[in-house]
């Protein structure tokens, strides 16, 4: 072999190992680019709020209003139970105990749970009974039946003496958060003992739900100012605070009673379409607990329509707001 052929296989042989290094090089820079220039990402971790625990539904709405973003809000009785009738687990009164905070309406309402929340508040427990911050409406004889005669008051005697009285809310209608009214009274002392519970400011949370309650009341007291007689026919006594609020008058129900648990008797009930026909009614508004049967009877022997109101449970509306304007706008229009 000559030496410009061993020469030129020299130059050929380094430029081939040049050419490996190179794309080496490129395919390494490469590489590198693409792994340190992919966005890397962590998730925030979660964030562990207190538990404040409020009794039902409805009264649920208005809290988790005033605590979003700062709590979690737990609601003991579920959605659509009848809260007259709910007895709780012993989950629940787990629930109930460690949480920071409860609120409930303090009337009797929540049957079941009356001897716990009683006790976790006389041990000195983080519990809020709305009905110790309202004007409470006394029930009396003119929200039920008067009995006119000796063999109905002989029945309903009978009657009551069987009754439990644990179920008589005291002579107090507990059905409290019926009118907005009622709710914008109690909502400055919630507001505070929430505030103090969960170490933080709700004052702006409070300012967003007074005026959201002031202008709900405003528009139902609107509606209302048209209708020229607003006399209710009910499936039991609970739309009292309603009625007081935009000058509607209770005349009568299936059940004379603030509690669904009670019954009505024979007399009672001969005495309502007594007082359907007199007062010329064509409505009864039935809700959560009262006894379809004998409404059904009631409908039948009377003419009157049969209107189911959502007045416990908050089914689909997204708030408290529309909860109310829901059936407030039933009722308008099945009196108007």
């Amino acid at each position: 072999m000559n030496k410009h052929r061993i020469a030129t296989l020299a130059i050929a042989f380094t430029l081939g190992t040049l050419g490996m290094s190179c794309a080496s090089d490129t395919t390494t820079t490469a590489d590198t680019v693409a792994t340190t220039t992919a966005p890397t990402t962590t998730e925030a971790p979660a964030i562990d709020l207190p538990d404040v625990v409020v009794t039902y539904s409805v009264l649920a709405s208005v809290v988790s209003e005033l605590v979003a973003g700062v709590a979690d809000v737990v609601t003991v009785i579920p959605d659509g139970q009848d809260p007259h009738e709910f007895e709780p687990s012993a989950k629940d009164l787990e629930t109930i105990n460690n949480a920071v905070f409860v609120v409930a309406n303090g009337l009797e309402f929540e049957e079941g749970l009356e001897t716990p929340l009683e006790r976790l508040h006389d041990d000195g427990g983080p519990v809020f009974f709305v009905g110790e911050h309202i004007t409470v409406r006394e029930m009396s004889e003119a929200d039920g039946h008067s009995h006119g005669d000796e063999t109905s008051q002989k029945e309903d005697d009978a009657k009551a003496a069987e009754d439990d009285h644990a179920h008589d809310h005291g002579g107090v209608d507990p059905h409290l958060w019926l009118s907005p009214g009622t709710m914008l009274e109690m909502l400055p002392a919630l507001s505070a003992e929430l505030a103090m519970a969960l170490n933080t400011n709700l004052d702006a949370a409070l300012a967003a739900v007074t005026a959201e309650l002031t202008a709900l009341d405003e528009e139902i007291a609107a509606l209302f100012a048209e209708i020229d007689t607003c006399e209710l026919v009910t499936g039991h006594d609970e739309l009292g605070y309603f009625a007081d609020r935009y000058g509607c008058e209770m005349i009568g129900a299936i059940i004379p009673s603030s509690t669904t648990t009670s019954e009505a008797s024979a007399g009672e009930l001969a005495e309502l379409k007594d007082i359907i026909a007199e007062h010329g009614a064509k409505v009864v508004f039935t809700s959560l607990g009262t006894p379809q049967d004998v409404a059904a009877q009631v409908a039948k022997e009377t003419g009157v329509e049969l209107v189911e109101l959502s007045t416990h449970v908050m089914g689909a509306a997204g708030s408290y707001a529309e909860f109310v304007r829901s059936f407030a706008r039933q009722i308008a229009s099945a009196l108007a």
